[in-house]
């Protein structure tokens, strides 16, 4: 009899033991997806904030750039007539600073790798992927707006005297007014410009794709 009641208690006690261990690997699982659940949620807003500030800073630029693009249009039609050598200058000024952003790139690695912390999204999976390459298009394209203005616009300038001039669009009293204006119209800057025109629609175009590609990976990352 006693043997039984002994066998009872500590088949009991046993019982208890595991109750008492299942519940704490209940309350540990529990915690450690409470965690999860935090810092996947961190996560979504802290790429939704860089791809939001992004996307402002690259609408701007787009706005900006088209204005530049409308009047370069008007420019080497013909139809935008300037007549002293300051409106000439600073339009020569204007048209060649272009707008460009340095965008921090989100940080789409440890999303995108087997370990990620935001999990079950497959369409985020597809949408980061096609923002990525919207940023390397935009990269690309940029290189080529730089390597115009480095490799040949700025030493063009410089033959000319007036390559400083960009630095400054307030020419009341930059000396190199006569220089810069003495080139409006001129074939060389036409050639020159007319380049700029198809690298900056290009460029431009590379925005909006960004601008689309962001919104779509917003949307997405708002449903998770």
């Amino acid at each position: 009899m006693k043997g039984s009641t002994y066998l009872k208690y500590a088949i009991g006690e046993i019982f208890l033991v595991v109750v008492g261990i299942l519940i704490a690997l209940s309350l540990n699982s529990w915690s450690e997806r409470l965690k999860e659940n935090k810092k996947e949620k961190l996560t979504i807003e802290i790429l939704s904030d860089e791809i939001s500030k992004n996307m402002g800073a690259m609408s701007e630029d787009f706005l900006n750039n088209n204005l530049i693009l409308d009047s370069l249009t008007l420019y080497l039609k013909g139809e935008l007539i300037k007549t002293d050598a300051y409106a000439k200058a600073q339009f020569i000024s204007y048209v060649l600073n272009y707008n460009w952003g340095i965008l921090e790139y989100p940080t789409l690695e440890q999303e995108l790798g087997p370990s990620r912390i935001i999990k079950n999204a497959a369409d985020l999976n597809s949408s980061f992927k096609d923002l990525n390459a919207a940023h390397l298009a935009l990269d690309f394209q940029l290189n080529y707006l730089n390597e115009l203005f480095n490799n040949q616009t700025v030493p063009f300038l410089l033959e000319a005297g007036a390559g400083t001039g960009l630095i400054n669009t307030m020419f009341q009293f930059n000396s190199e007014v006569p220089n810069l204006s003495r080139l409006y119209g001129t074939e060389a800057l036409n050639n020159i410009l007319s380049i700029q025109q198809l690298f900056l629609f290009s460029y431009n175009n590379r925005i909006k794709r960004l601008i689309d590609e962001s919104n779509e990976t917003l949307v997405v990352l708002k449903e998770l």
